[in-house]
């Protein structure tokens, strides 16, 4: 059994899990299927707005090294793609993910999520619309955000992860709404105070589901 649709005019978010499932979100007025069809629910994914955005650092290329000196977080059983280097050899962008989620204060699962669903870690992406890279920064945003270099992977999640705080502390800390603006853009989506299109609804889904599997991932 599913849970119910998000209704148009949702005004709250919750994680609904059900034993031997993986964890759902749902928008909903009230608290979605807390007694009934198996699901407990709770309000959950709040990133604290508010919190300031550093101010971008001069940008360098990444490292070339066969691996990040960086260790993971603990408990997680996160196991990151490796893709060859310039020199050939593989080589994973954890230590950049580790290192911007720590200066911009963004949980590194939810950077692993937007990175899965906007690039599927392919640091050379390019979008129909022109987004480059792991989190497939548009010029505009890039250099806003300070990145020279779209294609450079620590460039791209710095940048990348610097716009998504800014974001997060423009909704006040609410995930639904910044993740609907990395997506569709701030001002559309602070304009309806909502998600605005079909197209964004399944992106920040998708965001979300794969950053709850990350979160509750456990070694």
């Amino acid at each position: 059994m599913t849970l119910p649709a998000p209704p148009a005019a949702a005004d709250s978010f919750y994680v609904c899990r059900k034993k031997g499932q993986s964890p759902r979100w749902v928008n909903s007025s009230a608290v979605p299927g807390a007694k009934r069809d198996g699901f407990r629910c709770k309000k959950s994914m709040d990133f604290g707005g508010g919190s300031p955005a550093p101010q971008a650092r001069k940008a360098r290329p990444a490292r070339k090294s066969s691996g990040s000196t960086a260790k993971p977080a603990a408990r997680t059983a996160w196991a990151p793609k490796r893709f060859a280097g310039p020199a050939g050899e593989r080589q994973t962008f954890e230590g950049h993910i580790l290192e911007a989620s720590r200066r911009y204060k963004v949980p590194a699962n939810l950077v692993r999520a937007v990175i899965r669903v906007e690039s599927n870690f392919h640091p050379r992406a390019i979008s129909s619309a022109g987004a480059h890279g792991l989190m497939q920064l548009m010029p505009g945003t890039a250099k806003d955000m300070g990145v020279s270099d779209r294609f450079d992977p620590r460039q791209n999640i710095m940048g990348g992860v610097r716009y998504l705080r800014l974001l997060i502390n423009k909704f006040n800390g609410d995930a639904k709404l910044a993740i609907a603006a990395y997506h569709a853009g701030p001002g559309i989506v602070a304009a309806r105070g909502a998600i605005p299109y079909k197209a964004t609804e399944r992106y920040v889904r998708s965001v979300l589901t794969h950053y709850l599997k990350y979160r509750d991932a456990r070694l």
